[in-house]
């Protein structure tokens, strides 16, 4: 291949740096049909998804994992993501059946013989069309608060050579030959697309001289050299990035043989740290092809050394990987490490190589400080995924992490992610993308599709040689294949599989297959297509079925049973014409609850208040005045709640009077006035006839 000269291509990266950004304009109108896919450019829309970082709960159970993830699938759909990054090995543990690692803390109540979830997710994910990719750290380790189960006798974990401080030792054989066939125990029993690993390598190590040679894992290097000079700092640095080589090599080359025996197309993919070098941002290219720079023109961690020992494009020049999806979590304006800069450089980069390029976007950096764009432009997000669409060689993009997506669908206003999602699935991506061609595979294009029928909008066909998904079109015209027309990507492995439509109506539909290397297939007709639809017809009484008909037989109504306090007005059905129902149908009786008239009376007998209340309802009593001369001792009658009409009547009882009139015989007079006193004391006699007298007198008046 020609060799470029390094003035062109210096003025072509800058070129392609400078791409404008077409500016956000939240008031764009959706169109009244919008279009739900296109084809014209195909795009990887994932996510990252980690019950390690609490983006889904701990399994209590079937039900309530296949709701949580049901949840998950409603957010994907919402966003219009096609593929699912997820967590199923975390520290040298499993989120799956497994024979050599211990089962993860959070799935160790799961029993994988009576419910798999693993297998259940995948096969949900591929049900919807979107792609699985099970995300795996491979040198990372833990202990008990990870383990949910011992650590099986075949785990390096157990001997303590085999460790380097926190990760297995990436310069070990056996280590390596573990770690390939614990990648190879998934892609043999689950059906992935893909074994996805992050930017985890080696760790940060230390030693008190600060030299290299003095680190924990020398002496590793002193037992396999290979043919590096143990003395040398930077043979060291070159040796610890050959065993991480070693290792993806070693992964690459067994999914690779395991691919070309079974007929699969599982990839195998990384996504390292956003940098890989910093350098001057120039790139040359030899006679394959292979990209010749010194890094992108950034200041920030790079991955090659700064203690990961990461050599990615090594990896991709080198043909190991599917795909590569960079950490470029910056923001376009960063100082040192801008989106642009970092992803315009990984974008020539790939130019000629077979390898798919993804971005990964830090979303969750909105809700962070110190994070420039991400924190005050609620264009950010767009301007990267603006970029994108504008590249050259960047297929898509991948969100970290799934959380931030499920509040933002939930509208939580209290982060700025949440604004800055705000518009994905409406003004942004109110389309849907099919997955990109896979680079590195060689293009399989499927076959059409055979027995295709259609009966009353359910479609059914025979699986097509060499197809993973099939696109759904559906058009009250005639179908001719065109983006408008598509309703739905979905898959399967059944021999004959089926689409349910939910849009009961006379349609013309059409399938069209999709490869594993998502090469698409010629579209193909249904051979019979008929309308004439039997629904079913269930009644129910008080959320009981009591009876089921199909719409195309005669039948009578169900007899509505009576119900103490609703017999007033006569049951009836919710629906009694059934000559014009499109779809399954349910029917209740509706009961008609009873109203009483409940009268408190006063003591004069005139009604006090009257209340109307529904059949069991609580009756409460009034409050009644006071009345002079009477004490209200209760009701007439006992009540509690509504059964019938009722009139309570009050019940009173008389007072006494402590002084009568006199002119009232039968009542005994109390003495105004007792002259005991006087009468046993002589001195004071002469005073109590006056006294008396004038009392008397008094009382007269």
């Amino acid at each position: 291949m020609k060799k470029f000269l390094i003035a062109a291509l210096i003025v072509l990266l800058m070129g392609f740096i400078n791409i404008g950004v077409i500016a956000y304009d939240q008031t764009v109108p959706l169109p009244e049909e919008p279009v739900l896919y296109k084809t014209d450019k195909a795009e990887f829309r994932g996510v990252w998804i980690s019950t390690y970082t609490s983006d889904v709960p701990t399994y209590k159970g079937e039900a309530s994992f296949k709701a949580s993830m049901n949840s998950v699938f409603e957010v994907m759909e919402h966003f219009k993501l096609n593929a699912m990054v997820f967590h199923i090995r975390t520290h040298n543990n499993a989120l799956y059946k497994s024979k050599l690692n211990p089962v993860a803390s959070w799935w160790k109540t799961v029993n994988f013989d009576e419910f798999d979830p693993l297998a259940w997710l995948i096969d949900e994910c591929h049900k919807r069309g979107i792609e699985f990719h099970a995300w795996m750290n491979p040198y990372r380790l833990g202990n008990d608060h990870y383990y949910g189960s011992p650590l099986p006798a075949a785990n390096p974990q157990n001997d303590r050579n085999n460790v380097l401080v926190d990760i297995l030792n990436p310069g070990i054989p056996t280590v390596r030959s573990f770690l390939v066939s614990t990648v190879m125990e998934v892609v043999e029993n689950y059906d992935v697309d893909a074994i996805h690993f992050d930017d985890y390598f080696y760790q940060q190590l230390y030693s008190s001289t600060g030299s290299i040679l003095d680190e924990a894992d020398q002496e590793t290097f002193l037992m396999y050299p290979g043919n590096y000079n143990t003395s040398s700092t930077v043979d060291k640095a070159n040796w610890r990035r050959e065993q991480v080589n070693l290792l993806i090599e070693g992964i690459s080359m067994a999914i690779k043989k395991y691919n070309a025996k079974n007929g699969k197309h599982v990839q195998f993919g990384i996504s390292p740290t956003g940098i890989y070098r910093n350098g001057d941002g120039i790139i040359t290219y030899d006679d394959e092809g292979k990209p010749i720079t010194t890094g992108s023109a950034t200041n920030g961690q790079e991955h090659y050394a700064s203690y990961l020992y990461a050599d990615s494009l090594k990896w991709i020049s080198e043909g190991w990987l599917d795909y590569i999806i960079p950490q470029s979590y910056w923001a376009t304006d960063h100082s040192v490490a801008s989106y642009y800069d970092v992803m315009g450089w990984w974008d020539q980069v790939v130019k000629y190589l077979d390898v798919n390029l993804y971005s990964g976007i830090g979303v969750y950096q909105a809700n962070e400080a110190h994070r420039f764009g991400w924190m005050y432009d609620p264009t950010e997000l767009y301007k990267q995924l603006d970029f994108i669409q504008q590249s050259e060689n960047i297929k898509g993009a991948c969100f970290y992490s799934y959380k931030h997506l499920e509040k933002a669908y939930k509208n939580d206003r209290t982060l700025f992610s949440t604004q800055q999602l705000a518009n994905i699935g409406t003004a942004i991506w109110r389309e849907k993308r099919l997955l990109p061609p896979i680079k590195s595979m060689a293009p399989v294009v499927p076959d059409q599709a055979e027995n295709f029928t259609v009966r009353n909008n359910v479609l059914t066909w025979t699986r097509a040689e060499n197809a993973k998904f099939y696109i759904i079109y559906r058009d009250t015209e005639e179908v001719i294949f065109t983006d408008r027309q598509i309703i739905a990507v979905v898959g399967g492995n059944d021999d004959v599989l089926e689409y349910r439509d939910n849009a009961r109506g006379d349609y013309d539909y059409g399938i069209r297959a999709i490869s594993p290397t998502y090469a698409l297939g010629e579209g193909i007709k249904p051979i019979s297509n008929t309308y004439n639809p039997v629904y079913e017809i269930t009644f129910y009484i008080d959320g009981e079925l009591v009876a089921s008909y199909n719409s195309n037989e005669e039948f009578e109504l169900p007899a509505i049973p009576p119900k103490e306090g609703y017999d007033q007005v006569p049951p009836i059905w919710s629906i009694t014409d059934f000559s014009k129902i499109t779809s399954d149908t349910r029917v209740d009786a509706i009961y008609h609850i009873n109203e009483y008239e409940i009268k408190f009376y006063d003591k004069d007998g005139n009604v006090f208040t009257s209340l109307t209340l529904e059949h069991g309802a609580t009756i409460t009593a009034p409050e009644l005045p006071e009345v002079a001369g009477y004490e209200f001792k209760g009701w007439n009658t006992e009540f509690s709640v509504a059964t019938d009409d009722m009139e309570i009547r009050p019940i009173y009882e008389k007072l006494p009077d402590d002084n009568p009139p006199d002119d009232d015989p039968e009542v005994e007079r109390k003495p105004l006035f007792s002259c005991d006193l006087f009468y046993h004391d002589s001195a004071l006699a002469p005073l109590s006839m006056i006294l008396y007298m004038y009392l008397r007198r008094k009382r007269k008046l």
